[in-house]
């Protein structure tokens, strides 16, 4: 009776052993999608597309000597933005007769900030500016005053000295697989936009 009992707190035991060990993180399934490197003959050729590319298009009006590097279509805009929430009473409520309370403090009304769509349109890198054409919103933005480039899951995030509201724009993984499929760039890959175009943003920005 006894050894049974020791047998089947030493299966517990192990059983425990087993399920910590699975916990661990190393032993968890990678469920993440791998981030693709960009190659250094690929890096080599981003880089030669900043200095060397010149699309026409005459819907902008360049500044001299810049150039249209390149051009993305149909990515969204997205910013922070403030969100009002049901206002509450703070204080103590002092009741009156049935039904009706007295309210003695003040109201105060809650805000957040959530990330909202703006508009849908092209966006564009010249030599000297990153700038998004929609059909409600245009944006312009000054590589010499941008402060970063980062990647936000699929979006890109971009920061400028001056601009209080973090701009971010989705969409660049299927507008860049458009965009290499419209030029025959073998040399690029059709994969993660978002690093490569994110990618080209850190040259501008060199």
């Amino acid at each position: 009776m006894i050894l049974d009992i020791f047998v089947i707190l030493m299966f517990m035991v192990l059983i425990l052993f087993v399920i910590k060990l699975i916990k661990k993180p190393e032993f968890k399934i990678n469920k993440e999608i791998p981030v693709t490197r960009i190659s250094k003959e690929e890096a080599k050729a981003l880089e030669n597309l900043v200095l060397e590319a010149a699309i026409q298009d005459s819907s902008i009006r360049l500044q001299d000597q810049e150039r249209i590097i390149l051009k993305l279509d149909d990515v969204q805009l997205l910013e922070f933005k403030n969100i009002k929430q049901k206002g509450i009473y703070q204080g103590i409520s002092l009741r009156v007769m049935d039904g009706l309370s007295y309210r003695i403090g003040e109201f105060s009304r809650k805000q957040k900030q959530a990330l909202t769509s703006i508009d849908f349109g092209e966006l564009i890198f010249t030599s000297n500016r990153v700038i998004f054409l929609g059909g409600k919103e245009s944006v312009e933005l000054y590589i010499k005053k941008l402060l970063s480039v980062n990647i936000a899951g699929e979006m890109m995030e971009i920061n400028q000295a001056g601009r209080s509201n973090v701009i971010f724009f989705d969409g660049i993984n299927a507008a860049w697989k458009t965009y290499i499929a419209s030029i025959g760039g073998e040399q690029f890959q059709r994969e993660s936009g978002v690093l490569r175009v994110s990618f080209i943003a850190k040259e501008l920005i060199k």
